[in-house]
């Protein structure tokens, strides 16, 4: 089933070399959205396979777990690029997806657990939602970065080709933060479904229930200083874009734990 993610990584590779054609002021290519859909479409399959092998959601370990947020980030983008027009979004998913394919395929444990998990649909229903949740937090870091990059040349004055590409920079403000609560309501659902699961199977990872209890107060306190304070623009970009950093990087690190 890993030869789906090799494949997947071969689209987006692809989708980004078509994205650095159009960067140097080349027409958009009709294939740029096929392909990204096309690795959607494999990673969907390494899912399923996964699943239907395990008989359960797909996220024993750390190498599936980045598969998940990897799919749930294109998941995203293939919503939201068509419904706000910006389909240059995709110019900046498709490498954080292929970064994340290739962490996982060349750098990340796939080993089976020597102990089952515990069954029940309450804890597939904590688990999947709460990385959905992460695929949300992922496109808020694409857009934080394509705020961070058009503010940057609009403070120099110096304007790329790239520029006229990029959506209004207050777009990339309101999307940012719509992914953000977006993501903040998913993972405090999932939350609330692992507060039930732990009521049925009885124990749980506790260095990883504090990591999900940091992150929702990380996006919380985002949300909270944007309509109490009005933090946006500029700060609120670059915090969605370290929280995401420090929401992956926690994560393997807690993975990588005894």
């Amino acid at each position: 089933d890993r030869t789906f993610i090799w494949l997947a990584a071969a689209c987006y590779a692809v989708t980004g070399g078509l994205t650095l054609w159009r960067l140097r002021g080349r027409k958009a290519h009709p294939l740029s959205y096929a392909l990204m859909l096309a690795g959607f479409v494999l990673q969907t399959a390494f899912l399923y396979l996964r699943g239907q092998n395990l008989q359960r959601c797909p996220l024993t370990n750390s190498f599936e777990t980045t598969i998940f947020i990897a799919w749930a980030a294109a998941l995203f983008y293939l919503l939201i690029g068509p419904a706000y027009r910006v389909s240059f979004l995709g110019a900046f998913t498709a490498p954080l997806v292929l970064g994340l394919g290739l962490i996982a395929l060349l750098g990340l444990d796939d080993s089976p657990r020597v102990t089952p998990l515990s069954r029940s649909a309450w804890v597939d229903f904590h688990a999947g939602i709460a990385i959905l949740a992460c695929g949300a937090f992922g496109l808020a870091f694409v857009a934080g970065v394509m705020y961070l990059i058009q503010e940057r040349q609009l403070k120099s004055r110096k304007l790329s080709s790239s520029f006229l590409l990029l959506p209004p920079i207050e777009q990339l403000d309101v999307i940012n933060y719509r992914l953000v609560l977006l993501g903040f309501i998913m993972l405090t659902a999932g939350m609330i479904g692992g507060m039930i699961s732990y009521r049925i199977v009885g124990h749980w990872n506790t260095p990883k229930i504090v990591w999900a209890v940091v992150v929702w107060l990380l996006y919380g306190s985002l949300i909270a200083a944007r309509r109490l304070w009005s933090v946006r623009g500029r700060r609120s970009a670059l915090v969605s874009v370290l929280s995401f950093t420090f929401v992956l990087v926690a994560y393997w690190g807690l993975s990588a734990l005894p």
